[in-house]
C-alpha cells in the first residue's frame, strides 16, 4: 500500500482551483441547494447552482499531501466551482499548538482544522462563526444529517447552545486478529479458536510444528503487545449506569482495577514463559518493519493489527515469494461467561478534526457552507465514495455501484502520482462516511470479510468531550501513567518484577494519577450527558 507518511512535502501551500476545461470528463451535476423561492434548473451546470466558495483552509500537512494524489479532488472543485488554498500547518501535537498561536495572533486562515475543545473555547470568545444559523439557511443536506445523528449534534453543540465546528464521521473499522492460513494447515489446525484457552492450544501446536525453527514465535506484532482486553473483561468502558471504568479510550484502553486485568497479565506471563509470543515485541524492541519481515518469512504466524494488514502481507511479497502463502482472520474470542467479546472501533466522530470558519471571514461563510453541503448531498457522497460513473465505477444489474478500477493498481502507485483512491479515513473535509464504498474500495481479501466482520464483532463506544482545562490536566497525567504502566507490564510479563507485587503496582499507578484520570473522565462524561 502507499506509504504516504513518507511524502517529502515541498512548499507549505498549494492551490486548487476550478479551471476551464475538464481535467476528467464528467457530467455536470446540480446541487440540492437553492435560494429561497428559486426552483432548480437541472440544465444549469453545477457551478451555477453551488456557491463558488473561495477560501483558505489550514489542516495537518499529511492530509494536504495526500490530497495532492486524490484524483477526485480536482473533480470536486470543478463541480462546485470552488477555489481553495490548502495551507500545510504541520503535523502532530505541534500542529494544534500552532493553531493556538495563529488564532491568538489573528493570523488564522478563513477556515481550518483544530481540536473540538479549541473550537469551543475560541468560538465562545468570538473568534469563529456560529454555524447553526447558516446550516438552517444554506445547508439542507447537513441539517438532514444532523437530524439523523442526534449524538453528533449534541457533540458539536457548545455549552452556550452555539455550534462552532463540524467534525467528520469516521469509517466503522477496528483491529482484527489474523493468521498465516498456510501455516495453520501445516500444523493441522482446521478451525478458529473460540476462547483464550483454545487460542493458547493453537499457539502450542504451532510452536511444536515449527520447533526446528529457533526464530519462530507463534504470536507477534508491533507497538503495544497487550491485546484482547475485552475477552478478559479488562478494557475501559462506560457501563449502563453511566459509570466510567478505567482510563477511558473508547474501549481501546485498560481497566487496571478489573479482576480480568490481572488474569490477562497472568496469561501473558504464561505464553511468554513458554515462548509462544515474540519476546522482542513484548520488550518493545520490535519495529514495524521487523515484524512484517517475520510474518512474511514464517517466523510469526499470528498478529493483531489494523484490519487491512492481512491484505498488506499478500500485496507486499507474501504470495509472490511463496505460492502457498495465505492469510485469514479469526473472530474475537468468547469471554469467560461464554459471551462474544468485540473489538472497539475507531470513534465514529473525530473531535481532533473540527472544521471552523474564522469570524473575520464571515462574509465567506455562506458559500463555504454551500460547498460543504454539496459533500453531504447524494451527488457529493457518490463522488467522494465512488468517484465518477464510467471512469471509476459502474452500476451492476442490481443497480448497485461497482468499482471498475483495481485497488491493487491505484493504491500502489508511486507517491506523488495522482490516483483514484477512496480512503475515507483520511481527512479532506468534515463529511459523512459511506461505509459500503469504503469497504468495497479494498483488496479482495479485505472486501471478503470487512462488512460482516465489523457488523458482528466491532463495538462503537461513546465519545467523551473534554474542556481545554480538562484536556491539559488529563494529558499530563496520561503521559506519566502510560509510561509507568508500559514499563511495569513488560517487567511483570518477563519476570523482572514478581506478580506478587501487583497490589503495590496498583497503588503506584494511583499515586501517578490513574484514579485522577478516571475522575476527570467521569466528570467530563457527566457534564456532557447533562447538556
Amino acid at each position: 500500500m502507499r506509504l504516504n507518511n513518507n511524502w517529502k512535502s515541498g512548499s507549505h501551500k498549494i492551490m486548487y482551483v476550478a479551471i476551464t476545461g475538464a481535467l476528467i470528463s464528467v457530467t455536470g451535476c446540480s446541487s440540492d441547494v437553492n435560494k429561497p423561492g428559486e426552483t432548480k434548473d437541472s440544465s444549469k451546470p453545477a457551478v451555477d447552482q453551488v456557491a463558488q466558495a473561495k477560501f483558505t483552509y489550514t489542516l495537518p500537512g499529511k492530509f494536504v499531501n495526500w490530497m495532492k494524489d486524490m484524483n477526485h479532488i480536482p473533480v470536486l472543485l470543478k463541480e462546485t466551482g470552488a477555489n481553495i488554498e490548502f495551507i500545510n500547518g504541520g503535523d502532530g501535537d505541534p500542529y494544534y499548538k500552532n493553531i493556538d498561536l495563529k488564532v491568538g495572533s489573528g493570523d488564522f486562515s478563513d477556515a481550518g482544522i483544530m481540536q473540538l475543545s479549541q473550537a469551543e473555547v475560541y468560538g465562545s470568545k468570538g473568534a469563529f462563526v456560529d454555524l447553526r444559523p447558516l446550516i438552517d439557511q444554506y445547508g439542507p443536506n447537513i441539517k438532514k444529517f444532523m437530524d439523523a445523528h442526534p449524538d453528533y449534534t449534541k457533540l458539536v453543540t457548545s455549552s452556550n447552545g452555539k455550534m462552532y465546528a463540524f467534525i467528520p464521521q469516521y469509517p466503522k473499522i477496528s483491529n482484527t486478529t489474523f493468521y498465516r492460513d498456510d501455516m495453520f494447515k501445516k500444523a493441522g489446525i482446521t478451525t478458529d479458536p473460540k476462547t483464550i484457552q483454545e487460542f493458547t492450544e493453537v499457539l502450542r501446536k504451532l510452536k511444536d510444528t515449527y520447533k526446528d525453527n529457533k526464530n519462530f514465535y507463534p504470536f507477534g506484532g508491533r507497538e503495544d503487545f497487550v491485546k484482547f482486553q475485552s475477552a478478559f473483561g479488562a478494557n475501559d468502558l462506560i457501563d449502563g449506569q453511566g459509570k466510567v471504568h478505567g482510563v477511558y479510550n473508547g474501549g481501546q484502553g485498560y481497566d487496571l482495577k478489573a479482576a480480568g486485568f490481572k488474569k490477562m497479565i497472568d496469561w501473558y506471563i504464561e505464553i511468554y514463559k513458554d515462548k509462544l509470543i515474540d519476546p522482542e515485541w513484548v520488550s518493545g524492541l520490535s519495529t514495524e518493519e521487523a515484524w512484517q519481515t517475520k510474518v512474511l518469512n514464517g517466523n510469526v504466524a499470528i498478529g493483531h493489527d489494523f484490519y487491512t494488514r492481512p491484505s498488506w502481507f499478500l500485496i507486499n511479497g507474501g504470495a509472490k515469494t511463496d505460492p502457498n502463502f495465505s492469510m485469514k482472520v479469526m473472530p474475537p474470542f468468547l469471554n469467560d461467561a461464554g459471551g462474544q467479546s468485540k473489538f472497539p472501533t475507531v470513534p465514529e466522530f473525530r473531535v481532533d478534526r473540527a472544521f471552523v470558519i474564522n469570524a473575520k471571514s464571515a462574509d465567506k461563510a455562506p458559500s463555504i457552507i454551500k460547498f460543504l453541503d454539496y459533500l453531504y448531498s447524494d451527488k457529493g457522497q457518490t463522488l467522494v465514495g465512488w468517484g465518477v460513473e464510467g471512469t471509476t465505477f459502474k452500476k451492476n444489474p442490481n443497480g448497485k455501484n461497482e468499482f471498475t478500477i483495481k485497488f491493487e493498481e491505484e493504491s500502489t502507485k508511486p507517491l506523488g502520482t495522482p490516483a483514484w483512491t477512496f480512503f475515507q479515513d483520511r481527512l479532506t473535509f468534515p463529511i459523512p462516511v459511506n461505509n459500503e464504498a469504503f469497504y468495497e474500495f479494498n483488496h479482495s481479501l479485505t472486501k471478503s470479510y470487512a462488512n460482516d466482520y465489523f457488523n458482528k464483532y466491532a463495538e462503537t463506544f461513546p465519545i467523551i468531550k473534554y474542556s481545554t482545562d480538562e484536556l491539559k490536566e488529563r494529558s499530563n497525567l496520561v503521559a506519566k501513567v502510560n509510561e509507568a504502566l508500559k514499563a511495569n507490564l513488560v517487567k511483570f510479563v518477563t519476570g523482572k518484577r514478581p506478580i506478587a507485587e501487583w497490589d503495590a503496582f496498583l497503588k503506584e499507578m494511583d499515586t501517578l494519577g490513574y484514579s485522577k484520570i478516571v475522575e476527570i473522565d467521569q466528570k467530563a462524561y457527566d457534564t456532557m450527558i447533562k447538556k
